[in-house]
């Protein structure tokens, strides 16, 4: 129990490096863009690994190093990123399927109607 505590605080950090680093927001919007059209929810892992392969690769985290340590260290394995990730677009994915459920239900204009 104690580990699974200690993993959940480990992927709110990162979560929180990636959205200071406003990659993990781009891909947050991403994700509920897919879920506002109402596009199938199997892109989210697509989006997820594409994020985490490219947040892995190209996105310097060593100016929040200091404050976030084990968090940025856990980052530094592309897997866990992936991990991350998929976190970031799944929420994202529901935020966007309600926030179209809500529009809808308060008779909001949609702008994409199928």
């Amino acid at each position: 129990m104690i580990k699974l505590i200690r993993f959940i605080g480990l992927v709110s950090q990162s979560i929180f490096i990636q959205f200071v680093h406003l990659f993990g927001l781009v891909a947050f919007g991403a994700a509920a863009a897919i879920g506002w059209m109402r596009l199938p929810s199997w892109l989210v892992p697509i989006l997820a690994v594409i994020c985490g392969v490219v947040a892995d690769k190209f996105i310097d985290e060593s100016d929040v190093a200091s404050i976030l340590e084990k968090a940025h260290n856990a980052n530094q394995r592309g897997g866990f990123l992936i991990v991350v990730y998929f976190v970031i677009c799944a929420v994202g994915y529901v935020v966007g399927a309600y926030g179209r459920h809500y529009a809808r239900s308060k008779g909001l204009p949609i702008a994409l109607k199928k």
